[in-house]
């Protein structure tokens, strides 16, 4: 046996029942978006916190590989991945980011190689070197990511060694 329910609600009334409905969920995304992004600061750190566990690079700023980081870099083959591809790495990273200053520049690289999507058998090469060194692919993307800073501060006129002296310039 079915019962109909008939609810008869003015045109002012439900308009003001939406709009409370639509403010309600504008403002519950607004909380979940502040959410995501201490989660993804706390990726972040804890990236870095394992490369520098793993010995892969430093903490100091500015980060720099350690031995380790460097071997990694060349036998993943990810310095001759960014060297061979440079240009168009640096056009495309400077399409997604400003790129003003050595912080900025430091965020956008670390922030585009984290992104940047590899051809399957590169990535491939990449899990397998990371499996052979024992570490995670987060921290392989940011040993790539610390080499394209230095190739990306390199190209907007910034030297490594003048960053770490007070008011390092172009």
């Amino acid at each position: 046996m079915e019962t109909n329910l008939i609810i008869n609600i003015g045109i002012y009334k439900a308009l003001g029942l939406m709009t409370s409905l639509i403010l309600g969920a504008w403002y519950l995304s607004h909380r979940l978006t502040k959410v995501e992004t201490k989660v993804d600061g706390f990726d972040t750190r804890l990236t870095n916190l394992n490369g520098r566990m793993d010995n892969a690079f430093s903490g100091a700023s500015p980060l720099a590989l350690l031995p380790k980081g460097n071997l990694i870099l060349e036998d993943s083959g990810l310095k001759k991945y960014i060297d061979e591809n440079r240009e168009e790495l640096l056009v495309q990273c400077k399409q997604k980011s400003s790129m003003n200053n050595p912080y900025d520049i430091q965020e956008s690289a670390f922030k585009f190689f984290d992104g940047l999507e590899f051809k399957k058998e590169f990535e491939t090469t990449l899990k397998s070197s990371a499996f052979k060194h024992g570490v995670s692919m987060d921290t392989i993307r940011r040993i790539g990511g610390i080499y394209f800073r230095d190739v990306c501060l390199n190209n907007s006129g910034f030297k490594l060694e003048d960053l770490d002296k007070p008011n390092a310039k172009k």
